[in-house]
């Protein structure tokens, strides 16, 4: 069920951050079905991207807590991601914005919140 508004974005990194901003949405009444954690996976593009791969490959994070449970998660690709942020809600330029922006930062994952209300969690600087 996507709801008229759009959904809300934040740029993470896979880690503790990620983990307390799903710990506040939950505590603040959301549910597994209204947050999404979408992490992009180079390895799965199935290109060669070796920029790509070594900043993804030497970066590692760990996220403590049970995440699945709490919010959707999703490795995949930049098409896969596209495909999956257009349907939960956004337009085609702006699923292929945000994915871009994912693979030129040192960010590795988005936060995507259904009908997020107030300042429940921080947003990106």
């Amino acid at each position: 069920m996507i709801s008229a508004t759009k959904p809300f974005v934040k740029f993470h990194r896979y880690d503790g951050e990620l983990v307390s901003d799903i710990q506040a949405l939950n505590s603040s009444g959301y549910h597994k079905d209204d947050i999404w954690v979408l992490k992009w996976n180079p390895d799965k593009n199935h290109s060669n991207q070796r920029n790509n791969f070594y900043k993804y490959s030497t970066h590692f994070e760990s996220a403590k807590g049970d995440i699945d449970s709490k919010a959707h998660f999703f490795d995949n690709g930049a098409e896969e991601l596209r495909t999956r942020l257009e349907k939960l809600g956004l337009t085609k330029d702006e699923c292929s914005s945000l994915v871009r922006e994912l693979q030129e930062t040192d960010y590795t994952c988005l936060l995507v919140v259904r009908d997020l209300k107030d300042n429940i969690i921080k947003m990106n600087d």
